[in-house]
């Protein structure tokens, strides 16, 4: 106690053991007297900076109110805390104001929360404030790489800024507790960053001596020497208390060999990305959309510069993000988004640029793919990179000859590179010898002569490398593929248009199907015969050269267009596999694609289409019935068959027993069950010989489940020298074993015994098997002990109620007789009801069940039983539900097949019951039945009872002047089929299902032939 009372405690104000850990011991006194001189600074609280005030320019626009937004209870407590905080700090006042924003509680990272306020509304009626914020990377290029450098976080920066008296109402906020404004700078507003930026430059104002770059509240000092370092902390320190702004010390890092400032660590070797800001994105998924991949892009393009090659790596990626491009998220896009994320969480250390050193510029072009681009510095092996560059070649510079793509590229990195290289001496490294020549030409024409004015303004001199040297560039040009796609922007995120299917493919596809040929021809003959009417009546109408189907009845009011059978399975794939679609039932998919497109029999067919979907089939649960009837095998002979099993494991007892060894005759239901130590194979061999072989014979077959102990080579040994078969139940079907009953029978009777003693189950055993085989069977109709023994055992009511013996001395010849008898009935008997009772299982077991039959040959998926593993980050629900396909083998049993692979088909994996077992069914849809024409044939008489049928051109026009609409429903699930959305009339080249206009759904008979 008193050591703790002498010892001093570490002042609020001196360097943390993390902070200048290579300084000496003096030099870090001298900081710490620095810093507890101005302790001032790093105090909270204190009044708001009287060298700036915010504004807020609304003109004259009218005063906005949001209502509050509700909140729970327990939100509401941390709210009164914070408010009451804010109000005893002087930053908020109570106020009647005719503005109002809602309050929201952000959650920290620390688990606390920060007030804020929704200014949405606030900030769409401010005048923008347009006072420009420092470029990031102009302030890292700034950044020279010293061994002295220190952050400075100021405290709470924007509530060190205080609104101007005008425009305090204007921030007022309500929540329960009633109506709040601001005194000081709140977050959330428009024009917070610019004045508070505004502040800081007038900070650094009069400062051109020190190295201090400021960014918001973030300022980094540098300093070449420990003593300039001093000086010029001691200086910002000073600008502090003139300022009145308070540092918060806990952010701040002082006298730091290797600082962290914008996202980014300052080392003396260079500029690294901070691993903490890239961690994260190690953890973002593959996106699933374009607006989620475009997000990815921007966050990695940020970091672009320290990523070599960027331009090329995206690619793949930046392509799906073009206009009407189809989703397909392959083996290259997953190889360029995890290269990506790999490439952010292991950068290359860029060294910053040395303005008094001269700059050498590496570049080399492909023919297809982006320029390579590199800026260096130094000599030999000391020569480092810059930064790296690698723009995409537009389809009409790809058309340049090879000299002038080396030239282009040396122009687009001089222009890349300005910032670095304007007013030094730059050198030119490339591959290509002619490019010398050509950047010397004496009289250039065209874009040779614009090139050469771009690059008269530098201290160019060009050096030829063979290019095997050229490693860098010559890697940064080479092609990923050789598409001939357009890329327009140099971060590789671009728009393009694809066509849709225009109404041309189409008529093309239909007239190829026989069915749809006939119906189309009908309707372009100049001839309206009894087809053509049968047509019109089934709501079948030609727009465009395309066929089409209209019900009026139907829910929707939408014309549908009719698909041939070519193009089915691509429906089927886009409206059932696709992503989007996901993979819904037979009702679900066939009311989504009813609602645009029809053909004959296309419930039936969609229904065979996902019943054969072989995602489904590992996927989904099934409702249908468990296949697999019972089998009720009869055992008469005591102790031919047995039945053996595990329980465990359990709480372990002072003997050092965790195990039940469970072994039940299958014949009289007689059960035995040991303790054991382990599960093992051996110990479980050992209790079979000494406590059941030598006591009640040696049995013909071991029925068991797949256990390893059971499996064993030690138990499969004995079973061969003792002429013994085994018999092993299906994976998954503990039915199958008959112990299994006593196995469960056990569990409770367990529970009931040992209490809260849970470790005193050994001692429960004997009592409780001892209940089994004197407790009357309801398959038997009689105890396991009296089918075993010919008698019962003696029980406790036997000795309190002193019930005689059947057998007496004196008369025990005259006494047994009759009883081997009844006992010989009994046992007669015994088949009989056995079977009696297991046909009564069988028949209720079978009522939930199916037959089911395999062939050898045949294939199967398998049921599969997935387990959660929060370790691994997987869970149950996302697993498939069954594997494969698998190849029956043979059958073993009429319920029990043995399986094997596709790949080694003679070679036995596994024994299934088969209720684990699934058909696979083709995928190939089964041919439906062609169009047939419906109702009582039409009979036309003469040429005049056709007067009323419309000729073809006033058929087209009758169907062209009504407004058939796009559905608005469509996505780009069907971008094959469907076009930009919105209502309009149909236009040539566009083919989409249409709906009617409700002002012409009764026109019908104006197509239709008359009845005559």
């Amino acid at each position: 106690m008193l050591c703790s009372l002498l010892t001093p405690k570490p002042h609020l104000c001196q360097l943390r053991k993390n902070e200048g850990t290579h300084l000496s011991l003096p030099q870090r006194e001298e900081i710490n007297s620095l810093l507890e001189k101005y302790e001032e600074c790093f105090q909270p609280g204190g009044e708001p900076t009287p060298f700036i005030e915010h504004r807020i320019n609304t003109r004259n626009h009218l005063p906005v109110a949001v209502p509050p937004y509700r909140m729970n209870p327990s939100k509401k407590e941390i709210l009164k805390q914070e408010i009451d905080r804010l109000l005893s700090e002087g930053i908020i006042e109570e106020c009647e104001s005719p503005y109002a924003s809602p309050v929201v509680l952000i959650p920290k990272p620390n688990g606390t929360f920060r007030l804020c306020i929704d200014y949405r509304k606030l900030n769409e009626i401010t005048v923008a404030d347009t006072y420009p914020l420092p470029r990031m990377d102009d302030l890292l290029h700034q950044a020279k790489l010293t061994p002295f450098m220190s952050t400075l976080d100021l405290r709470a920066g924007y509530h060190q800024v205080k609104v101007h008296v005008e425009d305090q109402d204007k921030t007022a906020f309500v929540c329960p507790f009633g109506t709040y404004r601001f005194l000081r700078m709140p977050y959330g507003l428009r024009n917070a960053p610019a004045t508070f930026q505004r502040l800081m430059n007038r900070f650094c104002n009069g400062l051109e001596d020190i190295l201090a770059l400021p960014y918001l509240d973030d300022i980094i000092v540098l300093s070449e020497t420990f003593e300039k370092h001093m000086f010029d902390l001691k200086t910002i320190f000073e600008r502090l208390l003139h300022f009145k702004l308070k540092a918060n010390r806990e952010k701040c890092h002082f006298a730091s060999s290797r600082v962290k400032y914008l996202g980014f660590w300052i080392t003396q070797k260079g500029i690294e990305v901070d691993p903490e800001k890239v961690a994260s994105i190690l953890d973002i998924p593959p996106p699933k959309n374009v607006k989620e991949l475009q997000s990815f892009l921007q966050t990695c393009s940020w970091f672009r510069r320290y990523i070599q090659d960027f331009a090329k790596i995206s690619r793949p990626l930046s392509y799906l993000t073009k206009k009407k491009v189809k989703w397909q998220w392959g083996f290259d896009q997953q190889n360029a988004f995890q290269t990506l994320k790999n490439s952010l969480t292991t950068p290359p250390v860029l060294k910053q640029a040395d303005g008094t050193k001269p700059y050498i510029i590496r570049t080399d072009a492909s023919n297809y793919a982006p320029l390579g681009a590199v800026l260096l510095q130094g000599e030999g092996s000391d020569e480092h990179p810059i930064e790296y560059a690698s723009p995409l070649l537009t389809p009409a510079e790809r058309n340049y000859s090879t000299t002038e793509r080396e030239a282009l590229a040396v122009v687009w990195a001089l222009k890349k590179f300005r910032g670095y290289i304007e007013g030094t001496e730059i050198t030119v490294a490339s591959d290509h010898q002619p490019l010398k020549w050509l950047l010397n030409l004496k009289s250039p024409t065209g874009r040779l002569a614009r090139w050469a004015l771009e690059i008269q303004s530098f201290n160019l001199k060009v050096q030829y490398i063979p290019g095997k040297a050229n490693v860098v560039a010559d890697m940064l040009s080479r092609p990923v593929t050789q598409e001939e796609e357009s890329f327009c922007e140099e971060n590789n995120i671009t728009i393009a248009d694809m066509p849709t299917r225009s109404c041309k493919d189409m008529r093309e596809a239909q007239l190829k199907d026989d069915n749809l040929k006939k119906i189309i021809d009908s309707f372009e003959s100049p001839l309206k015969t009894e087809e053509y009417a049968n047509w019109t009546e089934r709501g079948f109408l030609m727009n465009q050269g395309v066929l089409y189907r209209y019900v009026p009845d139907a829910d929707s009011a939408e014309a549908q267009l009719v698909i041939p059978t070519a193009e089915r399975e691509l429906i089927m794939e886009r409206h059932h596999n696709d992503p989007m679609a996901g993979h819904y039932g037979e009702e679900g998919t066939f009311q989504k694609i009813a609602r645009r497109y029809y053909w004959t029999g296309m419930r039936k067919y969609i229904s065979d289409y996902i019943k054969k979907c072989p995602e489904c089939a590992r996927f989904k649960a099934t409702n249908q019935k468990p296949a697999g009837l019972l089998r009720t095998p009869v055992y008469s002979q005591r102790f031919e068959v047995i039945a053996i099993d595990l329980f465990g494991p359990l709480p372990q007892t002072d003997t050092g027993k965790q195990w039940i060894f469970i072994v039940e005759d299958c014949a009289t239901k007689w059960v035995e069950l040991f303790a054991l130590s382990q599960a093992s194979a051996r110990q479980c061999a050992t209790t079979l010989i000494e406590e059941v072989f030598m006591r009640h014979g040696i049995p013909r077959r071991i029925i068991s489940d797949n256990g390893t102990q059971f499996v064993s080579a030690v138990l499969q040994q004995i079973c061969f020298t003792l002429n013994i078969s085994q018999n092993f139940i299906p994976v998954y079907s503990p039915q199958s074993n008959p112990v299994e009953q006593k196995n469960r029978d056990l569990k409770p009777r367990l529970a009931i015994l040992v209490g809260d003693d849970h470790s005193s189950w050994y001692s429960k055993l004997p009592v409780i098997r001892f209940a089994m085989n004197t407790t009357v069977c309801d398959t038997t109709g009689h105890t396991p002990a009296y089918l075993l023994f010919g008698r019962e055992l003696r029980t406790v009511d036997d000795v309190v109620q002193d019930f005689k013996s059947v057998v007496h001395n004196d008369n025990f010849v005259a006494e047994i007789t009759p009883y081997l008898k009844r006992f010989a009935t009994i046992t007669e008997d015994i088949r009989e009801r056995i079977e009696t009772k297991q046909d009564q299982r069988k028949k209720q077991y079978d009522k939930n069940r199916r037959p089911v039959y395999y062939s050898p040959g045949d294939k199967v998926w398998v049921t599969l039983h997935p387990i959660s593993s929060a370790k691994n980050k997987k869970t149950s629900k996302f697993m498939p539900k069954r594997d494969g396909p698998y190849l029956i083998l043979t059958q073993k049993s009429p319920t029990s097949y043995v399986i094997a692979s596709l790949a080694n088909p003679s070679e036995p994996i596994a024994t299934y019951h088969t209720s684990a077992l699934t058909p696979v069914k083709d995928i190939n849809t089964s041919p439906v039945a062609p169009l047939r024409k419906r109702g009582r044939p039409r009979k036309v008489t003469s040429t005049s009872q056709n007067k009323h049928v419309p000729s073809p051109s006033t058929a087209t026009t009758a169907v062209s002047n009504r407004t058939i609409h796009p559905s608005t429903r469509a996505t780009t699930t069907t971008a094959n089929y469907v076009s930009s959305p919105g209502r309009r009339r149909i236009h040539r080249g566009d083919c989409n299902p249409r709906s009617l206009n409700s002002s012409h759904m009764n026109s019908r008979k104006t197509i239709a032939p008359s009845s005559g």
